[in-house]
């Protein structure tokens, strides 16, 4: 896991082109803002984690109502991108909330976090009786074309797993849902421009030689190439809980 200081420099760094590169990253937004949309529109008070360049809150402020809306982001830069009440810059596991939420959510963050379980403990402890968590992270097989041929790529712990932190902490699952994007690129060197412009640190601290660079790009098109065109998987996976009147477990 690369460090968060290093995490926000790349993500600052990707802002400005993000949008035009993040395909997969929009439509994970916009069906995350649906299910939440399906469950109830209006709240009180409504926490984002990782807000990044602000698609996600757009399309959640066009579809709920809420009265205040605390926004955060690891990057401070973010705070331009959005419309908040509160911005709360910073990291999310570190960060003080004392507001009491009724819907917490977050899109294509919580595959950075560090401490998963610690943090759902303390986002139930926020949360309002029978308040929402709803979220997306990302399978074992994302990216899995880069992990094979370069070996670098993040963990990412199973829907399972995600399931039973859930529960640990004191929520009850309403929905969970596995998808599968593929994007679909002309050449390699194209699939590496895609993950240095919307802040994907998959092959951030690869060595590219150019020999390096070659073996990679002929690799990637020996093995993966489809009717001339070379695919790159993301494996979305969504979570919807509710919290219960149980406390979490230690």
């Amino acid at each position: 896991m690369p460090s968060k200081h290093k995490i926000a420099r790349r993500f600052a760094r990707a802002l400005p082109v993000y949008e035009h590169h993040a395909a997969a990253q929009m439509r994970i937004a916009q069906k995350l803002a649906a299910d939440v949309q399906s469950l109830r529109r209006d709240y009180d008070c409504v926490l984002e984690i990782g807000c990044g360049s602000g698609v996600y809150t757009r399309l959640l402020q066009a579809a709920l109502q809420a009265e205040s809306w605390h926004i955060n982001d690891l990057c401070p830069e973010c705070a331009d991108n959005v419309t908040a009440d509160v911005f709360l810059a910073g990291d999310i596991e570190t960060l003080p909330l004392t507001a009491s939420y009724d819907l917490i959510t977050s899109a294509s963050a919580f595959q950075w976090l560090a401490d998963p379980d610690a943090l759902l403990r303390k986002l139930n402890a926020c949360l309002k009786e029978n308040g929402l968590l709803a979220f997306n992270t990302f399978d074992v097989d994302n990216l899995h074309q880069i992990k094979r041929l370069t070996g670098a790529g993040l963990h990412y712990p199973t829907a399972a797993h995600w399931a039973a932190l859930l529960q640990q902490n004191g929520f009850e699952l309403i929905s969970s849902e596995a998808e599968t994007i593929t994007l679909w690129f002309d050449d390699a060197r194209e699939v590496l421009a895609h993950l240095k412009h919307t802040g994907v640190t998959a092959t951030a601290q690869q060595h590219w030689t150019r020999a390096r660079l070659h073996d990679f790009t002929q690799a990637y098109r020996e093995r993966y190439q489809q009717n001339g065109r070379l695919p790159l998987s993301y494996t979305p996976l969504y979570f919807i809980a509710r919290k219960t009147g149980g406390k979490p477990t230690e």
